[in-house]
C-alpha cells in the first residue's frame, strides 16, 4: 500500500514535468525522444528506488472506519448493499476513483463465505479539494462507499461474517495511508430482509449523491490550451443553476486545478476548461454535477456523461433538428419534383428505353388506350413506390441501420435483378418472344399484351430509380424516414408520382402524343437497338455482386447468366414443335430455372476478399476508408477532410468519380490543400455509413461533404449530388491550406 501510493504522488508529479518539457522542445520528433526517454530513465527509478519499511501509521484515529448492512439479516441469494463507512477528522480527507493531483483512491478486499460474491466500490460524486497548488478529488467529514454482496444460494449457518481489509489514504497537507481489518456478523433468516432504520437516511443520501446516466447529448472541443464540453440540457432552468463542476474519469484530461468557465445559453451547458497533458481523446468521461438554486434550498445532482467530439456530434444535432421541423408540404413539393429530374438520373437510363419503346408505339393507341395505359404504368411504379417504403419503414422500426436504395446491398437482389435484366435484353434481341410459359419474366411481362406489360414497366422502373438520389429528392427522403408512418409513405408516393408524371402527362395528352414518331418496319430494329442497354445493366450489376460477393459471387452469376440463356432458346426453338418436343423444352426450361433459383442464395454467404471489396473507386491509392475513428482523427488534427459518401451500384456515384473526382487537376487542388480524401463505401451494408449518413440528414447516397480544417463549430460544405471538377475547385477554394 504504502509504495503504491509513494509510487502514485511521485508519478504524477514527474507525468506533468515531462508534459511540460515535451511542449517546450522544439520539434515533434525531439518533444517524442524528450518523452519516451524521460519516462524510461523515471520507471527504471522507480523499480530501483530503496523504499523504506513503513511502520503502522501511528494516528488511526484520522479515519474511522466500520463496515455497516443496509438490511438487518440475510437471505440466501437475495442480493443486499454493504456500505463501508469512513468518518474522518475535521480538514483531513479521502479520495474520490480519480484522486486529481495526488492520493490514491480507497480500496477494499474481501474474505467472504463459500458461494458469496462482492461487487465493485461504489463512489458517491465528490468535492474538489484545493491544496496548492494542486487540485484533489474527494471527500471530507463523512462517506459511505457502497458495495453489493451476493448470498450463496443456499446458506447453512445461523448467521455469517463478512471481513475485509480496507486501504485509505488520509490526508491534510501530510498523507498517512491505513489499514483496516473489518467483520460485519449478520443474521440469516427465511424472510424478505428488512432495512436497518439506524442506517435507512444516511445510505438514502448517499444513494443521491450517487451519478445517474446522462439524459443529455454531450460534445467537446479542444484547441492548443482549452477543453470546451457541450451539454444539451433542455428543461434545465438557467436561472437556477448556481455551479458546474466536471470531474473527469482519468486524470490528465484536464488541468484540475484551473477555473471551470461556465456559460448556459438557451439550456445548452458549455464549460471551458484548462487541458492537461493527454493530448488525444476519442472520448471524455466524467462526471457534471450541477449545483441548483430552488425555493431557497441548494440541490446537487451527478451525471455520468460521455462526450464525444464536437465534428461528429454537433453535425448530428443540427441534421436532425432540421430534418425533423422541415415543413411537410415542402417535401412533398420536392418529392414531386425530385421524382421528375429522376427520370434524368443514370440509375433510370435503361428502363428508359422501354419506356421510350412504349411512347413510340403510343402514337397508334386510341385516346381512352394511351390514358389506360398511362395509368398502368403510373400504378406500376406507386405499387412499387409503397412496397419499398412499407418493408423501409419496417426494418428502421426493427432497428435496422438502412436507408434509400438499401435492397441493393443485398447479393441475392442485385443477382436477380442481373438475371431480370439479361432477360428483358434477350426479349428485346428476339431470342425468344412471349408465351405463357415460364419466361414470363423479363421483358416478357413488359411487353405482353394489355396493360399488365405497362405495369410491370413501372415496377422495373422503380426498381432501377432507387439506387440513387436526384437533386430534390435526397431532403424529401430523409424528412419522410423520420415522420410517422402515414406521413411518410405520402412523401414516397409523392416521389413515385413525380417518377411517372412525364409518361402519364404524354398519355393524357392528345397533342403531345401527335409529335410521337408513327410505327413501322424501324421500331423492330430500334428494338433490337434497345436490348443493348439492358445487357450493359446486366453486366453493371455482376460487377456490383463481384465487389459483394467476390469471384465465387461472379462463378454463379456467370453459370446463371448460361442457364437462363439456354432455358430462352429451348423454349423457343421447341415451341413450335410436336407437342412431345414442347414438353422437352418446357421441362428442360424449368430444369435450367430451377438451377438458377437454387444457386442465387447462395452468394448471400460469400464473403468478398479484400481486394475486390475496394474495387469501386477510381484511384483508390488516395482514397483511405472511412470510419468514425478515423474521421475523428483527422479532424482533431485539423486537417481538411473531403468525404465521398459512394456505392458501386450507385450509377451517379460512378459517373461523378469518373468526370470529376478522379480528373488529375482535382487531384491536384486536393492535394495543394492538403485534403484528407475519405470513401465512405455503401456497396454493403454498413451501420456507421448509415448513421454518418443520417446525420447530415441524408438516406442514401451519393453524399459529398468538406470538412475545413480545425475544430470549429463551421458547417461543412455540402457539395451538389452531380459534380464537375469546376464545382469541386469552387468548394476547394474557401479551404485554408493545410500546415
Amino acid at each position: 500500500m504504502i509504495k503504491h501510493v509513494v509510487q502514485s504522488v511521485v508519478a504524477r508529479f514527474f507525468a506533468r514535468l515531462l508534459w511540460m518539457l515535451t511542449q517546450i522542445s522544439p520539434g515533434r520528433s525531439l518533444r517524442l525522444c524528450t518523452w519516451f526517454g524521460a519516462i524510461a530513465v523515471f520507471s527504471s527509478a522507480i523499480v530501483s528506488f530503496p523504499h523504506p519499511a513503513w511502520a503502522q501509521p501511528s494516528q488511526p484515529e484520522n479515519a474511522q472506519a466500520q463496515l455497516i448492512s443496509e438490511v438487518k439479516t440475510i437471505q440466501a441469494g437475495k442480493p443486499l448493499w454493504v456500505a463501508l463507512q469512513l468518518k474522518l477528522r475535521p480538514e483531513w480527507h479521502v479520495y474520490w476513483k480519480n484522486p486529481g493531483d495526488s492520493g490514491s483512491a480507497p480500496s477494499i478486499q474481501w474474505t467472504l463465505p463459500q458461494g458469496f460474491q462482492a461487487g465493485e466500490l461504489v463512489f458517491p460524486y465528490p468535492k474538489r479539494i484545493p491544496v496548492e497548488p494542486l487540485m484533489n478529488f474527494g471527500y471530507e467529514d463523512e462517506v459511505y462507499l457502497l458495495t453489493q454482496i451476493t448470498p450463496a444460494a443456499q446458506v447453512g449457518s445461523n448467521s455469517i461474517t463478512l471481513r475485509a481489509q480496507a486501504e485509505v489514504l488520509v490526508c491534510k497537507l501530510e498523507c498517512i495511508p491505513e489499514q483496516k481489518t473489518l467483520t460485519l456478523t449478520i443474521p440469516v433468516a427465511n424472510t424478505v430482509p428488512t432495512k436497518d432504520p439506524a442506517w435507512t437516511d444516511a445510505l438514502m443520501r448517499t444513494r443521491q449523491a450517487h451519478p445517474q446516466p446522462s439524459p443529455w447529448e454531450s460534445s467537446f472541443a479542444t484547441d492548443d490550451k482549452d477543453l470546451t464540453l457541450f451539454v444539451n440540457a433542455p428543461g434545465l432552468a438557467a436561472g437556477q443553476l448556481k455551479q458546474v463542476e466536471f470531474f473527469p474519469n482519468k486524470d490528465g484530461i484536464i488541468h484540475n486545478a484551473a477555473p471551470q468557465r461556465l456559460t448556459v445559453d438557451r439550456e445548452r451547458i458549455t464549460l471551458q476548461i484548462e487541458r492537461g497533458y493527454q493530448e488525444k481523446q476519442d472520448l471524455v468521461e466524467g462526471l457534471l454535477v450541477i449545483q441548483e438554486v430552488s425555493d431557497d434550498k441548494t440541490n446537487f445532482q451527478a451525471f455520468a456523461i460521455q462526450a464525444k467530439p464536437q465534428s461528429a456530434s454537433a453535425a448530428t444535432s443540427s441534421a436532425n433538428t432540421e430534418v425533423a421541423n422541415f415543413p411537410i408540404w415542402q417535401a412533398l413539393l420536392l418529392a414531386l419534383v425530385g421524382g421528375v429530374v429522376l427520370n434524368l438520373m443514370p440509375c433510370v437510363f435503361p428502363v428508359l428505353s422501354l419506356k421510350v419503346l412504349t411512347i413510340a408505339q403510343q402514337s397508334q393507341h386510341n385516346p381512352r388506350q394511351a390514358r389506360l395505359s398511362g395509368f398502368a404504368f403510373t400504378a406500376g411504379v406507386l405499387a412499387s413506390f409503397a412496397l419499398v417504403a412499407g418493408v423501409l419503414l419496417v426494418l428502421r422500426s426493427l432497428g435496422q441501420q438502412i436507408g434509400w436504395g438499401f435492397q441493393l446491398q443485398s447479393p441475392v437482389f442485385v443477382l436477380t435483378m442481373a438475371y431480370v435484366l439479361f432477360a428483358v435484353g434477350l426479349s428485346l434481341s428476339g431470342v425468344f418472344t412471349v408465351g405463357a410459359s415460364i419466361m414470363g419474366l423479363g421483358h416478357s411481362l413488359t411487353a405482353k399484351p394489355g396493360y399488365g406489360g405497362e405495369f410491370f414497366t413501372g415496377v422495373l422502373a422503380t426498381i432501377m430509380a432507387t439506387p440513387c438520389t436526384a437533386p430534390f429528392m435526397a431532403t424529401a427522403v430523409s424528412v419522410a424516414l423520420v415522420q410517422s408512418a402515414p406521413v411518410a409513405i405520402a412523401i414516397l408516393l409523392t416521389l413515385g408520382l413525380g417518377l411517372a408524371l412525364p409518361y402519364l402527362i404524354i398519355s393524357l395528352t392528345p397533342a403531345l402524343r401527335r409529335f410521337l414518331p408513327k410505327p413501322g418496319a424501324w421500331m423492330e430494329t430500334f428494338q433490337q437497338v434497345l436490348a443493348f442497354p439492358m445487357y450493359g445493366a446486366a453486366a453493371w450489376l455482376v460487377w456490383v455482386l463481384t465487389l459483394q460477393a467476390g469471384t465465387n459471387g461472379l462463378a454463379i452469376a456467370l453459370v446463371g447468366i448460361i442457364l437462363i440463356g439456354f432455358a430462352a432458346w429451348l423454349h423457343q426453338k421447341t415451341q413450335l414443335s410436336k407437342t412431345l418436343w414442347r414438353q422437352v423444352g418446357l421441362v428442360g426450361s424449368l430444369a435450367a430455372i430451377a438451377i438458377v433459383l437454387t444457386l442465387t442464395p447462395l452468394v448471400n454467404t460469400i464473403t468478398p476478399s479484400s481486394s475486390s471489396a475496394q474495387g469501386n473507386s477510381a484511384n483508390n491509392s488516395v482514397w483511405t476508408a472511412y470510419t468514425p475513428s478515423h474521421l475523428d482523427k483527422l479532424r482533431q488534427s485539423k486537417q481538411p477532410v473531403f468525404i465521398n459518401y459512394t456505392a458501386a451500384w450507385c450509377i451517379t456515384c460512378l459517373v461523378n468519380e469518373r468526370i470529376a473526382l478522379s480528373q488529375p487537376e482535382v487531384l491536384a487542388a486536393f492535394q495543394q490543400k492538403g485534403v484528407a480524401l475519405v470513401k465512405a463505401d455503401w456497396t454493403n451494408r454498413n451501420a456507421d455509413i448509415t448513421q454518418s449518413l443520417s446525420n447530415f440528414g441524408r438516406s442514401g447516397v451519393p453524399l459529398y461533404v468538406l470538412y475545413p480544417a480545425g475544430l470549429d463549430q463551421t458547417k461543412p460544405v455540402i457539395l451538389p449530388q452531380v459534380l464537375t471538377p469546376d464545382l469541386v475547385r469552387d468548394a476547394l477554394a474557401s479551404v485554408s491550406v493545410s500546415s
